[in-house]
């Protein structure tokens, strides 16, 4: 018998925020502002050049995607920046794991309200199904990760701890 590896990838897709395309819009036209009327000096230049990089930095921070990997036990998420820059966000073993659940179910309303540090690594689309992950970090204190899980995903999981996840 040969032992195989369990890889697994699932992702979310945060959609562009209003208020950020607000806020640009208004970085872009207090520079315009700044350029337009007082020609060509220094200081309205210079401020005008740092509000056209905040409206550039806005907009490449605005697209956030989360991509969830499962391997071998280890769940980790990466955070990804308008598709190009990726970070490592977090990451846990399936070990430390308490329960896995629906965000609105019976299962994880005892951990709500706790106090205990929430990871939102969602769509925030309301139409798609919510899992609350409570696990224990390194300094055995409980968190909760809010990740959107499809089967394939729950399986693995359900693989290396059956008594975790529900469904």
């Amino acid at each position: 018998m040969y032992l195989q590896d369990t890889h697994v990838e699932n992702f979310a897709s945060r959609k562009k925020s209003t208020a950020v395309m607000v806020l640009r819009v208004i970085l872009l036209l207090a520079g315009i502002v700044c350029v337009v009327p007082l020609g060509l000096y220094l200081w309205p230049l210079l401020i005008a050049l740092a509000l056209f990089f905040l409206a550039w930095f806005a907009g490449t921070r605005d697209q956030i995607d989360f991509d969830y990997s499962y391997t071998n036990g280890t769940i980790d998420i990466a955070r990804v920046f308008s598709k190009s820059s990726r970070k490592r966000y977090l990451s846990f073993e399936m070990s430390d794991v308490i329960i896995c659940s629906p965000k609105d179910s019976n299962a994880i309303k005892g951990y709500t309200g706790r106090g205990l540090k929430v990871w939102d690594c969602t769509s925030r689309d309301p139409e798609k199904k919510v899992y609350a992950v409570v696990f224990r970090n390194q300094k055995k204190d409980e968190e909760i990760v809010l990740m959107e899980l499809e089967d394939d995903f729950l399986d693995a999981m359900e693989h290396a701890s059956k008594d975790v996840v529900h469904r």
